[in-house]
């Protein structure tokens, strides 16, 4: 196992599919744009799911929540976009699911059998052996092979900010003010505007 993947690995706490895909898009994306780890802001990376891809991208690309260069759109797609602030180069990389569809269909109910702790012993192994298969795959096919791979121009995002904390006047708790509504009760958080 790679030094970067084994960074991965350990960053998430166990190796899977969703990370290894991650890591596989993370590297292609920074290969294809000529990029490097991103110290501080000079890469943007916008992922399309929240799922265990996200935190390889995190550590291949150094692209996170806290430096406000990891943007989280919510459309359940295993890609994610990659763009230099430098150069103004960006890249999408989408994984090419369908790969998988016809092989193993039984794979997603083993898998939520095995989380559930339902599975019996023959499912477990059956399980354990798909994954395994599967992650084989996605550590050897060609990017080209597993991912559609696309120059991009997309708008930069502003650099990170800090913004004043203000007081909700309902839960009385700090709050940056980006994320206060003005209400017939005054300036309220997004949790009390909810409830």
């Amino acid at each position: 196992m790679k030094n970067d993947l084994k960074k991965c690995v350990s960053y998430h706490g166990h190796m899977c599919g969703g990370l290894l895909i991650g890591y596989r898009a993370a590297k292609a994306a920074m290969r294809f744009i000529k990029s490097n780890f991103s110290k501080d802001e000079e890469l943007v990376a916008i992922v399309e799911n929240s799922s265990c891809f996200v935190d390889a991208v995190s550590v291949i690309t150094g692209c996170t929540f806290g430096k406000g260069n990891l943007i989280f759109k919510d459309y359940g797609k295993m890609a994610m976009s990659l763009l230099n602030r430098k150069n103004g180069e960006g890249v999408r990389v989408y994984f090419r699911s369908e790969i998988y569809a016809d092989s193993h269909k039984e794979f997603p109910t083993l898998m939520n059998k095995v989380l559930e702790g339902t599975a019996s012993e023959e499912e477990k192994k059956l399980f354990n052996k798909i994954k395994k298969e599967r992650e084989r795959n996605l550590l050897i096919k060609k990017d080209n092979e597993i991912f559609s791979i696309k120059r991009v121009k997309k708008p930069l995002p502003p650099r990170a900010r800090i913004f004043k904390s203000i007081k909700c006047d309902i839960c009385q708790e700090m709050v940056m003010e980006t994320r206060l509504k003005k209400t017939k009760k005054g300036m309220v958080c997004i949790e009390c505007m909810g409830k």
